[in-house]
């Protein structure tokens, strides 16, 4: 157990690979932020595979215990919401599929993470980049101004082309005209509404 944020992060983020400077970035926003709401999906699945999956469900369940503020993690998976219910203090689980329960929650997010359908092939990205899409039309109603929403599992291959979870959203974004907050193995943006 750490004594503060600082401590814990600081220890942790060593192990968290191409997600280092992406986590960064996050914490960074959150910290403007008092007792910030933090939407996930995708919940903790696999002990201290930070590297692999990141453990965001811990990382954020320590940022929220620190900073004060809401953390609800989405999973479909019985197993991985066991593992995230015995392994945090402050997160809801909700076992459930992550576009039906997106849709109803209440209430505005500062911080949605999606992160919740596995890719298994950077070349065949669809399932996983339109499941995401759909979780973000999902969360319409808890998106406000402001929420800085981010997408786990991007690359850009060697002939530059963009692959992983948040490519379709990606380009939706910038259709929109919103600029990456993130652009990295992350790709996170801050909301813009008119």
């Amino acid at each position: 157990m750490s004594d503060s944020w600082a401590d814990y992060f600081y220890q942790t983020k060593p192990k968290l690979g191409n997600r280092q400077k992406g986590f960064q970035a996050i914490f960074d926003y959150l910290d403007g932020i008092e007792r910030p709401v933090i939407i996930e999906t995708g919940t903790y699945r696999e002990e201290n595979n930070y590297a692999g999956d990141g453990c965001s469900t811990l990382l954020f369940d320590n940022y929220v215990e620190f900073h004060g503020g809401e953390l609800i993690s989405i999973d479909i998976d019985p197993k991985a919401c066991e593992l995230a219910e015995k392994s945090t203090e402050w997160a809801e689980v909700i076992c459930s599929d992550s576009v039906e329960a997106l849709g109803e929650l209440t209430g505005k997010a500062d911080l949605l993470y999606l992160d919740s359908y596995n890719i298994k092939n950077w070349f065949d990205d669809w399932a996983p980049a339109s499941h995401h899409l759909k979780e973000l039309f999902a969360a319409k109603n808890i998106i406000k101004n402001g929420t800085l929403i981010v997408v786990d599992d991007n690359i850009i291959d060697n002939f530059g082309r963009r692959l992983g979870k948040g490519r379709l959203i990606f380009e939706l974004m910038k259709s929109l005209g919103i600029k990456p907050y993130i652009n990295d193995y992350q790709v996170a943006w801050i909301w813009e509404e008119d």
